[in-house]
């Protein structure tokens, strides 16, 4: 709650992402408040209630997470593409609230009859099943979408990286640990680790300008560039191309990263370099 309102009082200072973020911080506010509330329930019907309010901000918190990531990333976000991503939570928090009428997302939903409240017995419905591969699936491909940046971001921007692919990671493996019966019986461990998220956004907020810096401007710009543009390292090794750039050498790829220019130039052009290259 605390990062959603920091962010939300410096929001016009920072980038469009932090928009995002805002709402992604406050999904999980609701989850874990929520979680919270359900842990110290003594009615079915208390259990029931929180549940609903907890599965307004889980689900949609993933997904949230996911477009955060994606704005971060440079990915271009309309209101039809996001509004498409957070259908099936949208979905989801309608089945939770009218599943005594279909069963579609908990089969069963009572107090356990060993434990007792809040301890719930269930049994999941087919829209559980749909709900829980999506929810994984939107953190996962978050992950993944910050792994497939690591190699062409500077080192100075890595740290903002490093706190997006652990804030992913950290619920993902939680859950699964939690749906695999590695935690206590009946109850969810992700909202009290979502702290150690926290933690991490917090740190890149505070030492990597998280949202006023971000790799993807620089790649925007440099890319935009109508001129070929080749970065070598001291070395003369391959470091970085523009779109442009791959007009004038259409073989250029980025699996070519490291491999010395020089060299590269003699093998497409069957030439010496015009020029001699010359270290700043």
């Amino acid at each position: 709650m605390y990062l959603c309102l920091y962010a939300f009082s410096k929001r016009h200072k920072y980038t469009n992402i932090a928009n995002y973020f805002i709402l992604y911080t406050a999904a999980i506010s609701i989850y874990c408040f929520a979680s919270a509330m359900t842990l110290i329930s003594t009615t079915l019907e208390q259990i029931s209630f929180w549940n609903t309010i907890l599965y307004i901000g889980m689900p949609t918190s993933a997904t949230l997470g996911l477009l955060y990531v994606m704005s971060y990333l440079g990915f271009k976000m309309t209101v039809r593409r996001s509004v498409f991503i957070l259908l099936i939570p949208f979905i989801t928090i309608i089945m939770v609230a009218t599943n005594p009428w279909h069963h579609l997302h908990y089969r069963v939903f009572e107090l356990d009859p060993n434990l007792g409240a809040p301890f719930v017995y269930q049994e999941i419905g087919m829209w559980y099943m749909v709900h829980g591969v999506y929810t994984f699936a939107s953190m996962f491909v978050a992950f993944l979408l910050v792994i497939s940046h690591w190699k062409e971001t500077a080192k100075v921007y890595r740290p903002q990286l490093i706190a997006l692919m652990f804030g992913q990671l950290v619920p993902i493996v939680t859950a699964f640990l939690y749906l695999n019966g590695f935690t206590p019986a009946g109850v969810d461990p992700v909202p009290m680790i979502l702290w150690l998220s926290s933690l991490l956004y917090l740190w890149a907020i505070s030492t990597s300008r998280l949202f006023r810096i971000m790799p993807i401007a620089k790649d925007k710009i440099y890319n935009s560039i109508t001129d070929g543009a080749i970065v070598l390292d001291e070395s003369y090794r391959l470091i970085e191309f523009n779109q442009a750039s791959k007009v004038m050498l259409p073989n250029l790829k980025k699996s070519m990263f490291g491999k010395n220019f020089v060299k590269f130039w003699n093998e497409q052009t069957g030439e010496e370099l015009p020029f001699k290259l010359t270290r700043y």
